[in-house]
């Protein structure tokens, strides 16, 4: 820790006296006059849609929230998008391959597991119903015009998967007739690729039709994750391809009137870094087809949203083992899996009388697995099949008590969950998977229903100071995976449990929105939560032998009794100047198991910190613009994490620097250098393997606009 506090000192030093040398700061033609006042703070937006699903004031909001500008994803040291989210207090970003990774996880709020953090594009869901989680990789942070966070249980008005919070990513709309941008990049790694950008709006003011073209595209040869002292030579480079497209048009027929639809196809190969006879070794690929239609209608005193949404994902694996220990026994298997995820949604708003609004809406989701493993070294195959489908209806009260004094917002939902066409099987099964037929699982269809209320009070103390006090009961099915599917993890052999309940926590919270001076903000906030039936992975005790070297232990998600968590945030941002800004947040969670069942009588997780849920994190940064380049210093900092039930296993804390500096020239060329984990403190993650180190990349960037068609 000595270490880092010294060379933050130096960092902030440099800078410090390199803003001597050149005198005072200039506002270059980087960034616009008009926007630097948003640039590195988490300032709201006017309106905000996230946490209601309808347009409210930020201030008239009752909930811990969180705002990412353009600006700041512009200028921030960021590969990935999921990466943006750091500075958000309390989220907690899992990609320790970089952009290697064949996947990130983000969790908030003490809790684990991506399932549990609903993630919104453009105010479509994205979390699938077999696995939980979204594919981070094929959302790019060019494309993204700002993202809104809501933390803390929101089911009442999303369901399931709002546990933690929502976070809501929005892309760009276009706003002139002509606009986009161009932009190529080669760095660490052999990594290259580019984008492009291209859109346009046709009509005066309100009006028009419009539409956006975006590629994307990216390849790199990777990095050899396994340290170097037990390395050999089947360990390689975990490389990648990836590429995206994207077409996006609509039609706007008022301020907040449109009607727009859209089509995305994403897909990418990652290898996983181990190799014995296949060209490049193992892999995994993300194949998705996406579309969406979203019909927006503001009228005098009523604003009627309906979204349409389908997602199709081609999950393909090879995977290949050698068990050195069985004379060297080959293993050569491949993983398909068809995941569809598709619904409506929809919500009316209606501005009553007497300072009261009033939303009511009904949402439609369904989402399906259709997934097989062939050993192709075998005769094996295993599959497995389920679906999962929702019916929803919300509503929710707003009420100004005293005008922009006192304020209520209560909502309640009300979901009926159904699992049904669950099933694991296993065609012609060899020595490879016949230990499995002595875990038997019966499938038989069930059905959840779930009342979720929320309640808050905002109260503005003083014009500089206002505070929060809320509660809120979230609420969440089981996924597909954990109840159709036996076969291996990370953590060992799972087991299927198709009797697996849904899981519920209750919040309660405080917090302030504090401004004592000019540009300076402070946010703290204050919260326990209590989860019952909270789904987590418990080691039956049992071990096995699934083909390799190594026996794995037996793990099946089940149903803990009892969680509680206690936690703490606070973020604050301070504008020195119009050109340099600094902000730093903190964030504390004590995630334990408080009451636990289990059909072992030696078996106890009563006062067990939960996995992989850091009890410290922070993250500073600062931004400077000035008449020759743009810098943005950034500093993360997470805790360490315990990997098993038992808590006998820890991945280490970790620590990084990263850096930006770029500059425009004309408006119009940008060139830039992004620098992460600058003083390559490479740190291991819960799998053993190492984090890539020193990460640098040079961009090259062209933007184009006309008023003119």
């Amino acid at each position: 820790m000595v270490t880092t506090c010294f060379r933050l000192f130096v960092l902030l030093a440099f800078l410090t006296t390199s803003m001597s040398a050149i005198g005072s700061p200039h506002v270059s033609d980087t960034i616009r006059p008009d926007t630097l006042h948003h640039a590195w703070t988490n300032e709201l937006p006017e309106f905000f849609v996230t946490a209601t699903r309808t347009r409210h004031k930020s201030d008239d909001i009752p909930a811990r929230l969180a705002s990412i500008h353009g600006n700041e994803i512009t200028i921030m040291p960021v590969t990935t998008a999921d990466a943006l989210l750091e500075m958000v207090p309390g989220a907690n970003i899992d990609r320790s391959n970089g952009i290697f990774s064949k996947n990130a996880s983000i969790t908030m709020r003490g809790l684990n597991g991506t399932p549990r953090t609903l993630v919104l594009l453009d105010g479509i869901p994205l979390n699938k119903a077999d696995g939980g989680g979204i594919n981070w990789n094929r959302i790019i942070p060019e494309f993204i015009n700002r993202i809104e966070v809501s933390k803390g249980p929101t089911s009442s008005v999303y369901g399931s998967n709002a546990m933690g919070g929502v976070i809501n990513i929005i892309t760009d709309r276009p706003s002139l007739p002509v606009q986009g941008q161009i932009k190529t990049f080669y760095g660490s790694c052999n990594t290259f690729g580019g984008l492009f950008s291209a859109g346009g709006k046709t009509g005066h003011g309100d009006k028009g039709f419009y539409y956006t073209l975006n590629g994307f595209y990216r390849q790199g040869d990777g990095y050899i994750m396994v340290p170097d002292d037990i390395r050999d030579s089947m360990d390689v480079k975990n490389g990648l391809k990836e590429g995206l497209i994207c077409v996006k048009t609509g039609y706007q027929y008022g301020k907040q009137s449109y009607t727009e639809i859209e089509y995305s196809y994403y897909n990418d190969r990652r290898y996983d870094g181990f190799q014995v006879y296949e060209p490049g070794g193992g892999y995994n690929e993300y194949p998705t087809h996406s579309v969406r239609v979203t019909s927006s209608n503001a009228f005098r005193k009523a604003e009627l949203l309906i979204s349409a949404f389908y997602q199709n994902e081609f999950y393909h694996r090879l995977s290949e083992s050698l068990a050195a220990k069985k004379g060297n026994k080959y293993t050569l298997y491949t993983t398909d899996s068809r995941r569809i995820d598709q619904g409506v949604w929809t919500n009316l708003t209606l501005h009553g009388s007497h300072r009261m609004t009033y939303t009511i809406g009904l949402d439609l989701r369904s989402g399906s697995v259709d997934a097989s493993d062939t050993y192709l070294t075998a005769t094996d195959i295993l599959r497995n099949r389920g679906r999962m489908d929702f019916f929803a209806l919300f509503g929710e009260y707003e009420w100004h008590i005293a005008p922009d004094r006192l304020i209520l917002l209560a909502g309640l939902r009300y979901d009926i969950a159904r699992f049904h066409n669950g099933s694991f099987s296993i065609l012609e099964p060899t020595s490879l998977t016949s230990f499995m037929a002595g875990y038997p699982t019966t499938f038989e269809d069930a059905t959840w229903q779930a009342l979720s209320p929320k309640i808050g009070l905002k109260y503005a103390l003083s014009k500089t100071l206002n505070s929060y006090l809320s509660y809120a009961h979230g609420f969440r099915p089981a996924m597909l995976d954990d109840m159709c599917k036996n076969g291996n993890v990370t953590k060992g052999f799972k087991l299927a449990n198709p009797q697996l309940k849904p899981e519920t926590i209750d919040n309660y919270e405080v917090g302030l929105d504090w401004r004592p001076l000019p540009g300076l903000m402070v946010e703290p906030s204050f919260y326990v939560a209590f989860g019952h039936d909270f789904q987590y992975f418990v080691s039956t005790g049992d071990s096995i032998n699934t083909g390799g070297d190594k026996d794995k232990p037996i793990i099946r998600r089940e149903n803990v009794s009892g969680v509680r968590i206690l936690g703490a945030e606070i973020s604050g941002s301070y504008q020195i100047n119009p050109a340099i800004k600094i902000m730093a947040n903190y964030a504390f969670n004590d995630s334990k198991i408080t009451s636990f069942n289990s059909p072992r009588d030696d078996k106890d997780l009563g006062g067990k910190y939960i996995v992989e849920v850091p009890r410290n994190q922070a993250f500073a940064g600062i931004w400077w613009n000035n008449r020759y380049v743009q810098v943005t210093l950034t500093f993360n900092y997470k805790s360490y994490v315990w990997n098993d039930d038992e808590n006998t296993q820890q991945t280490p804390a970790s620590n990084t620097f990263d850096l930006r500096l770029g500059h425009t020239f004309f408006e119009k060329y940008t060139v830039s250098a992004t620098m992460q984990d600058i003083f390559n403190t490479r740190y291991y993650d819960s799998k053993g393997n190492l984090s890539p180190g020193r990460f640098i990349m040079i961009n090259l960037a062209y933007a184009f606009k006309s008023n003119n068609l």
